[in-house]
C-alpha cells in the first residue's frame, strides 16, 4: 500500500490527470478553465528537460566533487537498483544506472577501493516466500569473472531500502565500516538520500557518483515538451520525498 501511495505522489502524471479531471467534473466554467490550465502549465513544466536538468543540479550539486587524490578505501558500497537476476540464462540483466558497479568495478581495479560491497541489488536480494529472487552466489561469480577476487567481494542480500543498505551493511561489516575509510558509489540524484542514510547510522563515508549527464546529453534551454522527462522527473521527485521522509522517520 505505501509503494502505491509512494508511486502516486511522486508522478508527475498523477498531478497533470488529476486537474484535467477535476477541469471534466466541475460545472463552474471558471474552475474548469483554471483546471485546464494549471494540467497543461505542469505537463510543460514536466516535460522540460532543461528545467530537469537545472533542479537536479542543485539537487546533488554540493556532493558533485572528485575524490580526494591518492585517498584509498577499504571499502567501496555499490548501492543496488541496477540489475536483477536472469535465470532462464543465469546472468544478472542490468537497467540504465549499472554505472553504479561498473565504476566500481574500476575504482577497484584501479586500486582506488580494495573490497566492494554490493548492498542489496535485485540481482542478488533474497526474500523468504518469493518465487524469484537474486542469485548472491551468481553474482559474485559474475564479478570474480571480471577479475575480482573471490575475498573482496561482500555481498548483503536483504535490504530492500537504501535506510536498510546502510544498516544492513553496517551490521554486516561490523565496527571496523566505522574505522576504516569507504565510499558509496551511486547514482547522482540518489546521493542527497544515500548521505543521510549512512550518516544516521553514524557513518561518513565518502561519495563517487555516477549516472551525471555528458555535456552532449545536457539539454539546450528549450520550450519544446519531451514526453521521456517525465520519467527524470518521477526519479528525482522519489528522491527528494525519500529524503524528507528520512529525515522525520529516523531522527
Amino acid at each position: 500500500m505505501m509503494g502505491l501511495i509512494s508511486t502516486l505522489v511522486t508522478n508527475p502524471l498523477t498531478y497533470i490527470l488529476a486537474f484535467l479531471v477535476l477541469g471534466l467534473l466541475l460545472k463552474p466554467k471558471f474552475w474548469k478553465r483554471g483546471c485546464y490550465i494549471v494540467s497543461v502549465v505542469l505537463l510543460l513544466l514536466f516535460t522540460n528537460a532543461s528545467l530537469l536538468d537545472y533542479v537536479s543540479e542543485k539537487w546533488y550539486g554540493k556532493y558533485d566533487q572528485p575524490l580526494p587524490i591518492g585517498k584509498t578505501y577499504e571499502y567501496g558500497i555499490v548501492l543496488g537498483g541496477y540489475s536483477n537476476w536472469d535465470w532462464k540464462h543465469e546472468r544478472p540483466e542490468f537497467s540504465e544506472i549499472a554505472d553504479r558497479l561498473l565504476e566500481g568495478v574500476q575504482l577497484h581495479a584501479k586500486g582506488i577501493v580494495r573490497k566492494l560491497v554490493i548492498a542489496s541489488d535485485g540481482s542478488v536480494i533474497q526474500r523468504e516466500g518469493d518465487a524469484i529472487s537474486g542469485n548472491p552466489q551468481g553474482m559474485k561469480v559474475y564479478l570474480m569473472n571480471m577479475g575480482i577476487p573471490s575475498e573482496d567481494i561482500i555481498i548483503e542480500p536483504k535490504a530492500n531500502n537504501t535506510h536498510e543498505n546502510a544498516t544492513l551493511t553496517l551490521e554486516l561489516i561490523g565496527e571496523e565500516l566505522r574505522n576504516k575509510p569507504s565510499v558509496i558509489i551511486t547514482s547522482s540524484i540518489h546521493v542527497p538520500r544515500s548521505v543521510l542514510a549512512f550518516e544516521q547510522v553514524g557513518l561518513h563515508p565518502d561519495v563517487y557518483m555516477t549516472d551525471l549527464p555528458t555535456e552532449i546529453d545536457k539539454a539546450r534551454f528549450s520550450i519544446l515538451p519531451r514526453l521521456s522527462v517525465i520519467i527524470g522527473w518521477r526519479a528525482l521527485l522519489h528522491e527528494m520525498v525519500g529524503y524528507v521522509a528520512y529525515k522525520y522517520m529516523y531522527e
